[in-house]
């Protein structure tokens, strides 16, 4: 639970409303577009998958400092297809969840 809570407080404002809303539904794939609307807010406008990636990337100093894996997994999208998909584990939700009541 610490390198959750290590990892969290890393999080730019961003990452974590796209974190914490894939945290909402665990298990569940979670297209880009759907993050892009539903955890950042953005218009379905521009490169939204280049611009959610760009959200991932930033997750990197968290990653780092809390010594852990990134915890979500992501896909490339098939072929003809545009975006990564992205999922969390549920008991991996569930640590993070953990540190987020232990924080408050």
């Amino acid at each position: 639970m610490e390198r959750a809570a290590a990892f969290l407080a890393e999080l730019a404002p961003q990452a974590r409303r796209m974190f914490e809303y894939m945290l909402r539904t665990p298990g569940r794939t979670i297209h880009c577009t759907e993050l892009a609307d539903k955890a950042l807010g953005w218009p379905n406008e521009g490169n939204l998958a280049a611009r959610v990636a760009g959200v991932v990337r930033g997750m990197d100093k968290g990653q780092s400092n809390s010594g852990r894996r990134y915890p979500f997994y992501w896909w490339a999208a098939p072929e003809g297809s545009t975006g990564a998909t992205y999922a969390v584990r549920p008991s991996v939700a569930a640590v993070f969840l953990a540190a987020q009541l232990g924080a408050a």
